[in-house]
């Protein structure tokens, strides 16, 4: 069947159409393939730029990742006290967020009325906005004095006081204790923003089917909730744990920064950012090397956080999407 010139002009019309959709695609897709390309160079040779800035400090292997102490100019630079510093202000201050921020998500979700989730949602919101020079300062100004006077005098009368927090007497204001309270603050928006959504994302129907069959509130949270997202979690735990190992001017302000291996909590220390930070701006020669490799290291624990993180949270949307 022949077809007639009304229809033979509407399908000629349909197809420039296409093609000059086609066309403006093919514009636009080479456009975002060359912002791409540009980004990845420019990662590429940040990454490369630091590397090989940092390579004569790696032929000093065993004394950057074990010496104990910072000398300068010419070295050797050991990074083994900013790496226990990293590693206990981290770890206490993800404790502390994980409990607070569980709490705080499992309480937005299920606890707290409509207009009052709003409110608290944003608050924290808010926390994580706050500049973390800000959050330093508080630390030194506010809660310093505080555990100064109040908390140190207290957890010097527990037993096994001096083994974790130090001889009674000799604390400073500044100290490890310090810079984890601080950072476990600044992490909480974080640790809250993704536990909040994997909770809420636990299919309603299991959660009513727990509810039909006689369980509690507690019972529903504590055996169906938290199992079902406990992926998701653990990835929130990891993302959280980055943002806690690469902040820089709060620990900085609040730490002491001592290059020495300190192992009671209430002594001055320092992190691998903090010290960065804070030497950068004088350092010369090999020091600005040893510095560049702490970054190297900074940067593969972080990017490693980041990747389980991300690889946690998908597969945790993979599974309550198949439930």
């Amino acid at each position: 069947m022949t077809m007639s010139s009304p229809d033979l002009i509407i399908q000629s019309e349909e197809l420039a159409e296409v093609n000059s959709a086609s066309s403006s695609r093919g514009w636009y897709h080479w456009l975002l393939v060359s912002v791409s390309a540009l980004f990845a160079l420019v990662s590429i040779a940040f990454v490369g730029s630091i590397v090989i800035y940092s390579l004569p400090a790696w032929s000093h292997t065993g004394t950057l990742l074990t010496g104990n102490g910072w000398q300068s100019p010419s070295g050797p630079f050991g990074g083994l006290s900013m790496i226990v510093g990293t590693i206990e202000t981290s770890l206490i201050a993800l404790v502390v967020a994980a409990v607070v921020g569980l709490g705080t998500s499992l309480a937005i979700v299920f606890l707290v009325p409509g207009r009052l989730r709003n409110i608290i949602s944003t608050f924290v919101e808010l926390l994580a906005a706050i500049p973390s020079i800000v959050y330093g300062l508080w630390g030194f100004l506010v809660l310093a004095p505080w555990m100064l006077k109040s908390f140190d005098p207290f957890v010097n009368k527990l037993p096994f006081a001096s083994a974790i927090f130090g001889s009674p007497g000799q604390q400073f204001g500044p100290s490890l204790l310090l810079a984890a309270i601080v950072l476990s603050v600044m992490i909480l928006p974080t640790f809250i923003a993704i536990s909040r959504e994997v909770i809420a994302g636990v299919p309603n129907d299991i959660i009513e089917a727990s509810y039909s069959l006689g369980c509690t509130r507690w019972q529903v949270i504590r055996q169906v909730v938290l199992p079902t997202a406990k992926i998701g979690l653990f990835g929130a735990t990891f993302l959280s744990l980055a943002r806690a190992t690469g902040e820089t001017v709060a620990v900085a302000l609040v730490a002491g920064s001592v290059a020495n291996a300190q192992f009671h909590l209430l002594y001055p220390g320092t992190s691998i950012a903090a010290w960065i930070a804070t030497e950068f701006g004088e350092a010369q020669g090999n020091e600005i090397s040893a510095l560049m490799a702490l970054g190297v290291l900074l940067m593969l624990i972080n990017f490693s956080f980041s990747l389980i993180s991300r690889s946690l949270v998908s597969r945790q949307r993979k599974a309550l999407a198949r439930v």
